[in-house]
């Protein structure tokens, strides 16, 4: 809390007293119940206040438990959505609504879990169905303007009764779940949407129109590009043959109809990571080989990232941008973050490009860095800058999404590089005293320049154990809570895995 303004409202609480001279503490004109009273409110509305510093493990560790999203709710409890291979409340397989599916330990389960602020003790559970598998890019949880959940899962195994659409049989192993969830765990309403073409990646955003949009993989092979057959039909055609994947743009409104669908598409492989939604528009992230939607793509055949904006109405394209360079070759995916009126991106390159602030640690095309990179919603590149090591490559898809502090830094955490630990680049300063492989690092980063103001190291668990942050959230100025992945095997296929929450001063 600023100082001054505590001495300000010390100051002014003190010469209101004064003004009083009844001395009768249970008559609300008295000073002492004016003081006592006007503290309290005082105190309450710090934010701070309550915060408490914990951590706690959901899962044994011995079958697959991880975190996919975590949001906070109107009173700061917690909640977290993911998946499970064993029962999230030791013993018991019961849930809010529907029960986990299956036997623990064989069956891999969504779930939704509510846990509290102050100490992390499991409040309530709920289980979506059974899950595909776990991918690296998880489902976000959304909110509505009324503070109710919008999820959107891919799921399988039996339907669940009470659905306002059941399962149609055409995605016979698998289907987009969405539902609309209270606080309490109870659902307003849940839905199924079947394709016969679901692959393994879909991500959603909440329009101001409390409109959800859901971009879901939709696989080639037989059938191919079968579009969602719930709800109007597709408004274009795929342009992709069977060895290729686009994603399918659907649109749900608030009481779970499906009121639009459209292909991303292209003559070669299409894929979205990450989709926000504001005041601004629609933006969405992903990789594409061709000219998707029209666009014309600068290396056809290699993988380039994106970021597009689209009408919220009919998922028609505003304005595409290509980053990187063609001597790249495939990019992977990167991390997305909407705030007002910016954009923020974490992905990874070998190569220079864009005339950096930060720039590229040793020679172009050596090692892999962490590109960090700022737009605003026209589309229009403020900065990037280049986060690595002089001798290794830093590691894939380990950093958290960047969220913008209340002191307007930006924060990424991430796992550094498999060996040394360390990063080359140079901040304004260092702390803490990690050492050794797959440090984490703290990254906190000038949002108004894209130069590195702090790099905060800490080491990692004992090899094979190693942990991650997926998720950061901030609290309240200077309090985050993290929502951390922990394996205890290096060996695939990666089952023994737990997930934490921690709440946590910034460090």
């Amino acid at each position: 809390m600023n100082f001054f303004y505590l001495v300000t409202v010390l100051f002014t609480i003190f010469t209101l007293s004064c003004k009083l001279n009844l001395n009768n503490p249970s008559d609300p004109r008295s000073k002492d119940f004016f003081l006592t009273n006007l503290l309290k409110a005082f105190l309450l509305s710090d934010p701070c206040l309550n915060f408490q510093t914990w951590k706690k493990t959901y899962g044994t560790g011995v079958y697959k438990t991880t975190g996919s999203d975590l949001i906070i709710l109107s009173n700061g409890d917690y909640l977290v959505s993911g998946i499970t291979r064993e029962y999230i409340v030791p013993g018991s397989p019961t849930g809010v609504t529907n029960n986990f599916a299956g036997s623990p330990g064989i069956n891999l389960n969504t779930f939704l879990m509510r846990v509290s602020r102050t100490n992390g003790e499991i409040l309530w559970v709920d289980y979506l169905g059974e899950a595909g598998i776990e991918v690296s890019y998880r489902p976000k949880l959304r909110k509505y303007s009324n503070g109710d959940i919008s999820v959107a899962f891919i799921v399988k195994g039996a339907e669940q009764p009470g659905t306002i659409n059941a399962k149609s049989g055409v995605g016979t192993t698998s289907a987009l779940f969405v539902g609309r969830i209270r606080e309490d765990g109870t659902r307003v309403w849940f839905t199924y949407l079947d394709s016969a073409s679901i692959g393994d990646f879909v991500v959603s955003a909440m329009d101001t129109s409390n409109r959800l949009h859901v971009f879901i993989e939709n696989l080639g092979g037989s059938p191919a590009h079968t579009s969602f057959v719930d709800g109007p039909a597709i408004s274009n055609s795929s342009l992709g043959g069977s060895s290729d994947s686009d994603t399918i743009h659907l649109i749900v409104n608030e009481n779970g109809a499906m009121i639009f669908q459209r292909f991303f598409t292209s003559a070669g492989g299409d894929f979205i990571f990450g989709a926000e939604a504001n005041a601004n528009g629609l933006f969405v992230t992903g990789t594409s080989s061709q000219g998707a939607n029209g666009t014309t793509h600068p290396n056809a055949t290699y993988q380039m990232p994106f970021v597009m904006k689209l009408n919220e109405s009919d998922g028609t394209t505003i304005w595409y941008q290509f980053f990187g360079t063609t001597m790249e070759l495939d990019y992977g995916a990167s991390r997305f973050f909407l705030k007002d009126d910016m954009i923020y991106m974490v992905g990874s390159g070998r190569y220079t490009y864009g005339s950096p602030v930060e720039p590229i640690i040793g020679a172009d095309g050596t090692n892999k860095h962490f590109i960090l990179t700022k737009l605003n919603t026209s589309g229009s590149v403020l900065w990037n800058s280049f986060l690595g090591n002089a001798a290794e490559n830093v590691m894939d898809t380990t950093e958290s999404e960047p969220i913008l502090l209340s002191n307007s830094q930006l924060l990424i955490r991430m796992q550094t590089t498999a060996i040394n630990g360390q990063f080359s680049s140079l901040p304004d300063s260092i702390t803490g005293s990690g050492s050794g492989p797959y440090t984490l690092a703290d990254v906190f980063v000038n949002s108004q320049q894209g130069t590195f103001n702090r790099f905060h190291y800490s080491s990692n668990l004992s090899l094979p154990a190693m942990e991650q942050t997926d998720k950061i959230r901030e609290v309240c100025s200077g309090k985050l809570t993290r929502l951390n992945y922990t394996r205890f095997t290096t060996t695939p296929p990666i089952e023994a895995t737990q997930l934490s929450i921690e709440n946590v001063s910034v460090p």
